[in-house]
Order: structure tokens, then sequence, then C-alpha cells
């Protein structure tokens, strides 16, 4: 650990864990202990740790080709296309390949750049669409803007999430290309609008011509119960952009969307040199091949069981002020700084994420047992109400 914090630049909140290995929800350290992962690399190991296919899958391409340039053909890719085509929302079917969420954030805000007479772009309150330079302009937090105003991009303003009063600025705005917005906030602290909320927000923009750009990078591939959070609300985006999971622990991500938007990049505005690299293809096509209809309903089964545990647990606690999610998608909201108690649950056995300063937040794998489920719950429960004691009523 120290030498990693001698050398690696000082950007990340370290945990004081050791990683070793893993099997399916189950990491262990260098000395052997136990965890039950909730944390899921930031929502990036939905199908676990030890993926029999996706080992395979990678090892056989990496024993035919390895790498080859997004300017040459390989069948990996096409085979990963035809995959991809199979889950995306109809209509949704030409993409640009990169490696990192906040990459295919830069993709779709060049996309609809390009695509509209206008070049205002709106975005949500609590939003967060990544750190690089296009996409920090479209994500909310000021910690993470204040240093870097002058790289950001001027035209954007920003709307209260799930505010419908908000959505009369849309209507009475001629001038913007698009709205991003998350189905599901993830990094806001699970944040889930209403069904009207996101049924308007669709409805004017398509009244506008506005192009809708649906942030899936943490919500989507069933990490909801469904294959993509704007289903739970009944509207199809004209982008989405797609991350974190689909390459199985390759980085690999995507940005999709209709045709008519899509080819308005030119040759040599977006390329990447990794970007769409057989390695990433083929754990891609592992990823989606085992994404079924019933691993995705389980997902919505065990978020229920998960929520519905820690209420139970947590029916008496006095600083757990909400306890939200959907699918395996969660949060509990506290009345009280988070830090002591996160780290008292990672020190029992857990490793949750977290979000702002009170909010608990869980993206485990979906492989995930109920007993383990139960088990992290109790838990957190445990940590929770342990804080309980040294709060004053």
């Amino acid at each position: 650990m120290n030498y990693e914090n001698e050398h690696i630049a000082n950007t990340y909140q370290r945990l004081p864990v050791n990683v070793l290995n893993g099997n399916g929800a189950i990491l262990h350290d260098i000395n052997g202990k136990r965890y039950i992962d909730m944390m899921g690399g930031y929502g990036v190991a939905i199908l676990g740790y030890g993926n029999k296919k996706i080992k395979e899958a990678v090892c056989r391409q990496f024993d035919t080709i390895p790498i080859a340039h997004a300017s040459e053909y390989t069948a990996a890719r096409e085979e990963f296309i035809k995959n991809l085509t199979g889950i995306v929302p109809a209509g949704l079917d030409k993409f640009y390949l990169g490696n990192t969420g906040a990459e295919a954030i830069e993709a779709a805000i060049k996309v609809v750049i390009k695509s509209s007479k206008n070049h205002k772009i709106i975005a949500m309150t609590n939003s967060y669409h990544g750190k690089t330079a296009g996409a920090l302009s479209i994500t909310y937090s000021e910690k993470y803007r204040q240093s870097f105003g002058d790289l950001l991009i001027k035209n954007v303003e920003f709307i209260r999430y799930n505010n419908m009063e908000d959505l009369d600025k849309i209507r009475k705005d001629n001038d913007i290309s698009a709205v991003f917005f998350e189905p599901v906030q993830g990094e806001g602290g699970i944040n889930i609008p209403d069904r009207e909320y996101v049924r308007e927000l669709r409805q004017i923009t398509e009244d506008k011509g506005i192009i809708l750009v649906a942030d899936e990078i943490q919500s989507g591939l069933g990490r909801t119960g469904k294959m993509w959070a704007h289903e739970h609300f009944g509207i199809k985006p004209d982008i989405i952009t797609i991350g974190k999971g689909i390459g199985g622990g390759i980085p690999l991500s995507v940005t999709a969307g209709k045709p008519e938007f899509m080819d308005n990049l030119a040759k040599g505005e977006q390329s990447s040199t990794t970007g769409g690299n057989p390695i990433a293809m083929a754990s891609g096509s592992a990823v989606i091949e085992q994404l079924t209809d019933d691993l995705i309903n389980e997902v919505a089964v065990k978020g229920e069981l998960f929520r519905n545990t820690l209420k139970e647990y947590l029916a008496d606690s006095r600083i757990v002020k909400e306890i939200r999610g959907l699918g395996l998608m969660d949060a509990i909201e506290l009345r009280v700084k988070f830090l002591p108690v996160f780290m008292d649950i990672i020190n029992r056995g857990v490793l949750p994420l977290y979000s702002g300063i009170n909010i608990l937040r869980m993206l485990p794998p979906y492989v995930i047992s109920n007993a383990e489920i139960t088990e992290a719950a109790k838990i957190m429960s445990e940590g929770i109400k342990s804080y309980n004691k040294e709060v004053a009523p």
C-alpha cells in the first residue's frame, strides 16, 4: 500500500483493503480476510469475479489476434456489434466504441453538437457524467469543476433533476441542442425520478426536436432489473451511453444512437487507438451472451430482498433517513456523515460505496447469492446500529 501511495497520483480516496483475489461476489485480501463486495469495482463487475466464459473468450482472442486498430476489420468486432444490436433499444444501432464511460459521453457531446444548429446543452443537478473536460462540463458537482472552469464548455445549463417546473425552461428555450440525463442517478445518491417527469421530459424534447441522451453507464445492462433503466419509465432516448460492466472488466464503452445523429461525426472527429480492440470485443460478447432475461429478473428480485432486509433490521434506526433503489442499484441515506459508518462496515467484512457526505451506495455483482445479500444487509445494519449508540436521540 505504501509503495502505491508514494508513486500513484493522489486522486482517489483509498480504502484500507489490499485485494488478492475474488470469486463471484466475494473478495479476499492479502491476509485472507473475506469481504462481500457491494462495490463491484464501481459497478464494473456485474458478472462477478472469476467468470469462466469471460476468461475463456479473452484467452481465445489473445491467442488469435489481441489488438487490431478500428481502421481494420475483425471478426471479434463484428460479433460484438451483432450481439450489441440485439440488446440496445430498436433503432439505436449505430455505435462509437471507446474505452471508458467518460469517452462515451465525450463522443455523445460531439454527436449532438454536430447534429443540431443549436449548441446549448441541458444537464441536471446532482448529475455525474465523468471528469474529462467535456464530460465534466455536464457533471454538476462543484468540487470536481471548481479548479477547471476555464476548460469547461460554457454553453451548459443545469436544471433541477425530477423537477416538473424546470421543464418549462426547456419548453421556452429555442437554443437547446440536447438534454443529458441519468434515468437513475448513481453518484448523485441513487436518485429515482418520477415516471411522469421522465415521460414529460421525453415529450418536450420530441416536440422541440431536442436530442435526448440517456447516460446508462451505471444504470444500464440490467443493473436496475431491466436491461436499460429508461425502460422503467416507458420512453426511448435518441442516444444512450454504455460502460462499466459491458467489458466484463476489460475497458470498453459504447455510444449508441440513431444513425441520423451518429452519422454526423466525420472521419477523424472522434477516434481511439484501442477503442473496439479484439480482446475487449470478445469479452463484451461474453458479457452480453450472459445477460439473459432470467439473470436480469433475478437482479430485480435480489434488489427487493436487499432493501427489505435492510428495512427490517434498521426499522428503529435514528440515523437512517431512507433506504431506496432499483434492482441492485441501492442507497442508504443517513442523517449523519457516512465516513465512520462506512469504515466500520468495511472492517466488518462488507465493501460498499458512498455518495456525497451521508449516503452509502451499493452496486454489487448480479451473481451475488441470496444468502450473501442477507449477510451483507445484516453486517451493514450492525455497523449502522453500532453508530446509533454513539448518537444522542
